[in-house]
């Protein structure tokens, strides 16, 4: 979900749209703008959305995964951390997704990992 997220401007540009058409009504966000990068009203709402619904998502597996399978599921955790990071980043940059492409720097991902592998 996060890489829907991150990648909407780089899949338009491919002529691709991932998201909902019922959740792209639902904010007022045409097709042919995200197909030309215009970032209408509706656009930093519909994205909004997106995000803290993935980020919900994320928050109710980690809830749900039992402490006993923790140490096996390691990797899962670290990737979950660092697509969680990804969708913070993508609404502090303003989910100006369509002309830009948020990541996250290879030291910050190597922290997180590492972060996240002591804690689980």
């Amino acid at each position: 979900m996060q890489d829907i997220i991150r990648d909407v401007g780089e899949d338009a540009r491919r002529g691709r749209i991932y998201l909902p058409l019922d959740e792209l009504q639902q904010f007022g966000v045409h097709t042919g703008d995200i197909l030309n990068a215009r970032e209408k009203d509706g656009f930093d709402r519909l994205m909004q959305f997106q995000i803290e619904r993935a980020q919900r998502f994320y928050q109710q597996a980690i809830e749900q995964l039992p402490a006993v399978d923790r140490k096996a599921q390691r990797t899962g955790l670290i990737m979950a951390a660092i697509y969680r990071a990804t969708l913070d980043e993508v609404a502090r940059s303003g989910c100006h997704v369509l002309k830009e492409r948020v990541s996250l720097t290879p030291s910050y991902k190597l922290w997180l990992a590492f972060k996240t592998w002591l804690k689980n």
